[in-house]
């Protein structure tokens, strides 16, 4: 016959189990929530010209009605079928508020600037993807402000 501290024991050595694993899994949602944010309103369309074998050139356009805190907008939709150097030229404007926004260049530095009313970020730069790559993505910084009607057209040639 078992004692019955050794249930109790049990139950309690448990429950520090569960209340460690929710410690870390809340700590490392802190962790995840410094460094992202929030879009709403979302829409895309994208269209690519080229062959069954090769992509000529990807072209989106889309708009966020919203953007809060750190979060990534998707700004060229590749699904998977690119690799290699690509240039990407971009046009961002917003209607409201500041934000920075930045694209990871093929040497791994960030590339852009802010994006305000009165001045839209024209991108030009060389991109590297590979066939995990499902799209080339904006981050953005609003500095805790919520940025409103963010608009933006993006086309992804081959680099020469």
């Amino acid at each position: 016959m078992k004692p019955e501290w050794a249930d109790a024991n049990i139950t309690r050595a448990g429950w520090l189990v569960k209340v460690r694993q929710g410690a870390v899994l809340c700590a490392a949602l802190a962790l995840a929530g410094c460094s992202s944010g929030t879009l709403s309103g979302i829409e895309q369309s994208c269209e690519s010209s080229g062959g069954l074998l090769s992509t000529n050139k990807i072209s989106c356009s889309g708009s966020a009605s919203a953007a809060k805190g750190q979060p990534s907008l998707d700004i060229i939709d590749t699904d998977g079928d690119l690799s290699g150097t690509y240039r990407l030229r971009a046009s961002i404007s917003v209607g409201e508020g500041t934000t920075k926004a930045s694209v990871t260049a093929d040497d791994g530095k960030q590339t852009g600037g802010t994006i305000s009313p009165d001045k839209p970020l024209e991108l030009d730069g060389i991109v590297s993807l590979d066939e995990d790559d499902e799209e080339v993505s904006l981050s953005l910084k609003t500095k805790g402000k919520t940025v409103k009607d963010i608009v933006y057209e993006a086309t992804l040639t081959p680099a020469s």
